[in-house]
């Protein structure tokens, strides 16, 4: 009996593993990409004899991969999609009535570079995008080409090792079907899923889980009693394997509550993902709730985290998708609560914003003090960086 017991504890246990595995992938799949999962549903471009060529060619490019190449640098090259291909999808997917799609795509704020660009361009473009996203995820996670940040966002194992080459060898062994426009897809998911690159996936929706109690309260808030609406802290990753939180990122929880307890605003945003060491497995944002919680007794309603940043661009402009998403004041600021260092960053930010973003996810930012800027949120921070899909 207890047995039988024990064996079917563990199968619930397992498919309760295999379910919530499936959830994640599904969400990042929906997250970095976007306008393919819209255009599965579109049944005319089945029917396009151009795209049903794009769609064959690169299948037929792929199995041959599978059985020339004999070091992963030679797959993502058979895998990466290449400029005429794009071109040439591109105008097809212009050619039939995409209105719904542009529509489902102009909400979001995805592709939304330019607010001017009428359906077709926005459309197209937002095509580029996504098949620039999908050739990064073949350099650098199978042909292991060096990202921007190599110490943190680097692929997770020596792409040059035998046991390697096998395993990326046989994700070109899956059933090859699907359009041009969603079998790279399925394969750069594939390739992310080998790396344990999920990170962008990890506790969404963000309005439930650790989240739940705060979104719960936001629409009690009485935000005409406070100056902000919300103290944002940004993390600092440990230098070392282990260590679930860096003393420079308590110090900076120190200084959120303080202010929080001075009812400067009513909520705190702490922003940080799973970042330094490379693939470590604590997020900045859980510890740091984690340690404001357990240390100075902050309500969990009072905390959010923002755990998917990996800079201090990206702790800006997460920061103000999250003031959007929970339905914060946009007329009110928001106060970041930091060291000197970063304050001296955020002082000049604009420039890498614009180099590593494409756009500058804020607005009015104004430095206080050497601990404190104010800044409001723009609806331009839900552009997605396409060259970042660990946090895009």
């Amino acid at each position: 009996m207890q047995t039988n017991l024990r064996l079917l504890l563990c199968v619930i246990t397992c498919s309760l593993t295999l379910l919530s595995a499936k959830a994640q992938q599904t969400t990042l799949r929906s997250k970095l990409f976007y306008l393919p999962v819209q255009l599965e549903a579109q049944a005319a471009l089945k029917k396009d004899t151009v795209l049903q060529r794009l769609g064959r060619s690169y299948q037929e490019r792929v199995k041959q991969a599978r059985k020339d190449c004999k070091n992963a640098a030679c797959y993502a090259a058979a895998l990466r999609l290449r400029p005429e291909e794009v071109l040439q999808a591109g105008n097809r997917l212009v050619a039939h009535d995409m209105k719904k799609v542009a529509q489902a795509i102009r909400t979001t704020g995805y592709y939304n570079k330019d607010t001017t660009l009428n359906d077709t361009a926005l459309l197209r473009f937002a095509w580029q995008q996504t098949a620039a996203e999908m050739n990064n995820i073949f350099d650098i996670y199978l042909a292991g080409k060096r990202p921007r940040y190599a110490a943190i966002d680097s692929v997770s194992f020596n792409v040059n090792t035998p046991a390697f080459i096998a395993q990326a060898g046989k994700l070109l062994d899956r059933k090859l079907a699907g359009a041009y426009y969603t079998l790279p897809m399925s394969l750069a998911m594939d390739v992310l899923m080998l790396n344990g690159r999920d990170e962008a996936a990890r506790y969404e929706p963000l309005t439930a889980g650790q989240n739940a109690k705060a979104y719960a309260r936001i629409a009690g808030t009485a935000w005409e009693k406070y100056p902000y609406s919300a103290l944002l802290v940004p993390g600092f990753g440990p230098d070392k394997p282990g260590v679930r939180i860096d003393y420079r990122a308590v110090e900076r929880c120190k200084m959120a509550a303080e202010r929080f307890n001075r009812k400067m605003a009513p909520f705190i945003i702490v922003s940080g993902g799973h970042v330094y060491p490379h693939r470590t497995p604590y997020s900045e944002a859980v510890e740091m709730k984690r340690y404001l919680m357990q240390e100075f007794k902050i309500p969990e309603a009072a905390i959010i985290i923002e755990p998917h940043a990996r800079h201090t661009t990206t702790n800006m402009r997460n920061a103000g998708r999250l003031m959007y998403r929970f339905h914060m004041p946009l007329n009110k600021p928001a106060l970041v609560v930091t060291d000197t260092a970063q304050m001296l960053m955020i002082a000049n930010l604009d420039e890498r914003c614009m180099r590593e973003l494409g756009i500058v996810p804020y607005r009015d930012v104004k430095v206080l003090n050497k601990n404190e800027a104010s800044f409001y949120p723009v609806a331009h921070s839900f552009y997605m960086n396409v060259f970042d899909v660990l946090d895009p």
